[in-house]
């Protein structure tokens, strides 16, 4: 399938029992990378060593790739010997004949704060620089596109037309949270409809709220509307690299919500597939699928604003609880006992507070 296969209307309003569907964001939200490459020899060598020390350790040890500082587990990637975390992505490495040498896994808050082709020419630079020519391939790729104005429920499942005989209905409590469509394990194609908002608040993702923007109403929940195309599917329509993959993402959308999964009017026709395409879904069909990049900083800033609020119920509590023992009245009585608290509980593990800081914010990727 070529690129330039299908021409995607700009994205517009459409009126919906009087509301308006709006669409918020989209694009790439996942691009995982295999790469094909000679590793040096002295690079495995590296590698090894650093392996052995954090097998001893039972801990992360510190390892530099191309005079980047990333984190090198005591355990592999699936079937990667090698794993190697950073804020920005894990790398894995493996002497395997049977698997690419490389496997590139951005993480989201790299993928929207730069944009996914600046992304990919970052990690092939990078790793170009370590190992030579580094051939890489596309295995996994997520598309999505974020709307307010659809509130979806339950009993809409069967309007759905869809090329997998697969669907599951997500609840929590008794209160609709989405649809999956096909499965994973095929390698094809998986579709996800489900309440992005709940998952942000689940997860400290706040940074969505800031790609959002001033559109986003906050009284409103966010329909996420995802595919999932496994390297499988990816094949069919000729795409390997990640930049002929990138060049077809509209192209791609447009099968997807055309062709693979559509959600149609109910009935017009004893034949589900034959009903008329819903207005929402026409408006899903439009999304701009495009390469956004939202900034590095307000990305992260995001995450860390979102895992503050994540922890904050939880350390009320324990510091509540803290300043009573402490006897303790206020907020101002209390910090010294604390420090004090802090300062013996240095000298008996022989661990700084400072090192315990920096140890979690490695755990949890921050910048």
């Amino acid at each position: 399938m070529a690129s330039d296969s299908f021409q995607i209307p700009p994205n517009q309003f459409v009126d919906l029992n009087d509301e308006r569907l709006s669409e918020l964001a989209s694009g790439v939200d996942a691009l995982y990378l295999s790469g094909r490459a000679n590793l040096p020899g002295e690079l495995l060598g590296r590698l090894e060593v650093a392996r052995g020390a954090a097998d001893r350790s039972k801990t992360a040890v510190p390892f530099i790739l191309d005079g980047v500082d990333y984190l090198l587990r005591p355990y592999g990637w699936q079937r990667y010997r090698y794993c190697l975390d950073h804020p920005w992505g894990r790398v894995g490495f493996t002497v395997s004949d049977h698997l690419p040498v490389i496997r590139v896994q951005p993480h989201t808050e790299f993928l929207q704060g730069w944009g996914p082709r600046a992304v990919v020419k970052w990690y092939r630079d990078h790793l170009e620089n370590e190992c030579g020519v580094v051939l890489l391939t596309v295995n996994r790729l997520d598309l999505f596109a974020d709307f307010q104005g659809w509130d979806l429920n339950g009993d809409l499942r069967h309007e759905f037309v869809c090329r997998s005989k697969s669907r599951i209905t997500f609840e929590e409590d008794e209160v609709f949270t989405g649809f999956n469509f096909g499965k994973r394990k095929t390698g094809t194609v998986n579709a996800r409809l489900y309440d992005k908002t709940v998952r942000v608040e689940e997860n400290g993702e706040h940074y969505w709220k800031m790609i959002w923007g001033e559109n986003f109403d906050a009284t409103r929940s966010v329909l996420r509307v995802e595919y999932e195309l496994g390297g499988a599917v990816l094949r069919q329509f000729d795409l390997s690299g990640p930049e002929s993959v990138l060049d077809a993402t509209g192209a791609l959308w447009t099968y997807l919500t055309h062709d693979w999964l559509t959600h149609r009017v109910p009935g017009h026709d004893a034949t589900k597939s034959r009903g008329p395409i819903s207005s929402q879904w026409q408006f899903v069909q439009r999304a701009t699928i495009g390469e956004n990049s939202y900034g590095l900083n307000r990305m992260y800033l995001g995450k860390r604003r979102g895992g503050v609020a994540g922890i904050m119920s939880g350390l009320e509590g324990y510091l509540s609880s803290f300043g009573a023992y402490a006897e303790a009245s206020s907020l101002d009585d209390m910090l010294p006992h604390l420090r004090d608290a802090l300062d013996q509980r240095e000298r008996d593990t022989g661990i700084s507070f400072g090192e315990r800081v920096v140890e979690k914010h490695r755990k949890f990727g921050l910048l």
